[in-house]
């Protein structure tokens, strides 16, 4: 407790003994010692002094605040005061009983008078008392209390804990700002590092105090819900494919998702991180659903249509829009290369529908795989890292699976070694 707490604590104390001690006092002075007139003189002070409490406590206890507070305060403050009023037209009657106590030795006016202004004193020490009393002390004390309490409803075993996340993980991977997808494509150190911060004993506390706070049922900031949520999606990208652990996973991060999105249905990169989740399931067309919802908002980023670009991919017949998507994006964005190496994808998965209708191996005169070709040139140009990027699509069942014998893809994706001769210069 800090030195001034102290001190006005101990202060009111000092007062109130003090003030009670010289009441007492009075009351058998101004009594002549006669027990009937102490006994008024008294009871006269202490309703004064009960009154001017009220009256304090009524302006205190709602200071500060707007309606409909202030206005409460008001109407009570409006309603003590039209009592005072009555007292103050009776003020003669009120005088002329309390006058009886004979401070001047016998009755008179001075005595009803005396009497009054007797009372008023009291009323007013009464009202400082209590209006002081709540606003330094009982007040601050309230709402510190208040605080507190609402504190521990609201952050359960997570909140002790999340504030050491920021400690573990850097804010920006907290807010989900991010892209871990190619650090941990590439592997290495950076990789290991990142998996060990996000599997550490702190992070690991954090989580299982928001499943026991889910389980009892006790209320959980929404930063929490949040970093919970954004930790789960991350921890999705460690797993090993068609596993149980990563099918585990991605279900944590789907419900912490939804959790943070009850908040705020419409926040484009919790809606994001969930159509990258329902991806790694392969459930395209919801992901698709998400992001072209996300896309009809005229505030959500703009990397939502690379998004889409990517995803449309695995979508049959949405391969036009697919492209559509990625040059739009592209035109905007002339350094995301990689949108270049979709809109080939595209093409060269229109091109496979054109060998299966027909059922030939190869058309060299397709626009199609002209197209595919033209921008996975362009692309590679750009960014020589795709052409390794390039020959992982070009695997059965994927984008470039009927591009893979073709004596042109394999120039463009590196395996010629003319294009190793030239790429010095790209």
């Amino acid at each position: 407790m800090k030195y001034k707490e102290i001190i006005e604590k101990w202060a009111f104390v000092g007062f109130s003994t003090l003030l009670a001690i010289l009441t007492v006092v009075w009351c058998i002075y101004i009594g002549a010692k006669n027990v009937e007139r102490v006994s008024l003189a008294l009871i006269t002070c202490s309703a004064a002094f009960a009154v001017g409490s009220i009256i304090g406590f009524l302006f205190s206890i709602f200071d500060g605040e707007e309606a409909p507070f202030g206005q409460i305060r008001n109407s009570f403050v409006a309603l003590a005061s039209g009592i005072a009023g009555i007292g103050i037209a009776k003020v003669n009657e009120l005088g002329a009983k309390i006058g009886e106590i004979n401070v001047f030795g016998k009755p008179s006016e001075q005595n009803a008078w005396f009497s009054a202004l007797f009372v008023i004193t009291y009323a007013v020490v009464g009202f400082y008392f209590m209006y002081l009393l709540r606003l330094l002390v009982l007040n601050p004390a309230l709402a510190k209390s208040q605080k507190e309490t609402n504190l521990i409803q609201l952050s359960g075993n997570a909140g002790r804990i999340g504030s050491d996340l920021e400690k573990i993980l850097k804010p920006s991977m907290l807010l989900g700002k991010d892209y871990i997808a190619d650090i941990v494509k590439q592997g290495g150190q950076q990789a290991e590092d990142l998996h060990k911060q996000l599997c550490g004993p702190v992070v690991n506390s954090f989580l299982e105090g928001c499943e026991k706070d889910l389980e009892s049922g006790s209320e959980i900031q929404s930063d929490n819900i949040a970093k919970a949520a954004v930790i789960h999606y991350y921890r999705a990208y460690f797993e090993k494919e068609n596993s149980k652990t990563r099918d585990k996973q991605l279900e944590q991060a789907i419900d912490w998702i939804n959790r943070a999105l009850l908040r705020d249905p419409l926040d484009p990169e919790f809606n994001i991180k969930l159509a990258d989740i329902y991806g790694m399931q392969k459930q395209y067309d919801e992901a698709v659903s998400i992001l072209e919802r996300l896309e009809r908002d005229e505030d959500s980023p703009q990397y939502v249509q690379q998004w889409l670009g990517y995803f449309l991919l695995f979508i049959d017949g949405r391969e036009l829009d697919a492209v559509r998507h990625s040059l739009e994006f592209y035109e905007r964005f002339p350094d995301e290369s990689p949108c270049l190496l979709n809109v080939a994808r595209a093409y060269a998965q229109l091109y496979a529908q054109e060998l299966h209708k027909r059922n030939v191996k190869a058309i060299l005169h397709s626009k199609n795989r002209q197209k595919s070709l033209s921008y996975l040139q362009q692309a590679v140009k750009a960014n020589p890292a795709l052409q390794e990027e390039a020959l992982k699509h070009s695997v059965e069942g994927d984008s470039f699976e009927t591009l893979a014998a073709d004596t042109e893809f394999k120039r463009i994706a590196g395996e010629a070694p003319a294009l190793k001769e030239k790429s010095p210069e790209a």
